[in-house]
C-alpha cells in the first residue's frame, strides 16, 4: 500500500535533509539535497523535493493498512515537530 503528500514550503530540502538526518539516529537513512529514504520496522518512506515548485513530495509505503497508518502517523509527527514556524497541512492522496 502506498500514500503521499506534499508539502509546499521555501524550505523543502531543509525538512528533508533533518527528517532523514533525525530518522538515521534509530532506522536506516539515506538521503541528499533532492531525495531521501528511510525504512522503518514497518514501511518505508521516500522523498523527493522539488526546489523549482518549492514542494517535497513523501511517499509512504507499507504491507497493510494499519502498518501504513503508523508510518503516516511517524511523518506527520515529525513534520509538525519540524516545521514549527510555518503551518504545513498533510493531506494525503493515494
Amino acid at each position: 500500500m502506498e500514500k503521499k503528500t506534499t508539502i509546499y514550503s521555501e524550505h523543502t530540502s531543509k525538512y528533508l535533509t533533518v527528517l532523514c538526518r533525525h530518522f538515521a539516529r534509530k532506522v536506516d537513512a539515506e538521503w541528499d539535497e533532492v531525495s531521501g529514504n528511510v525504512a522503518f520496522p514497518m514501511g518505508e518512506v521516500e522523498m523527493r523535493a522539488d526546489p523549482s515548485r518549492s514542494a517535497l513530495t513523501i511517499y509512504c509505503r507499507a504491507d497493510g493498512k494499519d502498518k501504513l497508518n503508523a508510518v503516516m502517523a511517524i511523518i506527520e509527527s515529525h513534520v509538525h515537530l519540524f516545521a514549527r514556524r510555518e503551518p504545513i497541512e498533510l493531506v494525503w492522496e493515494p
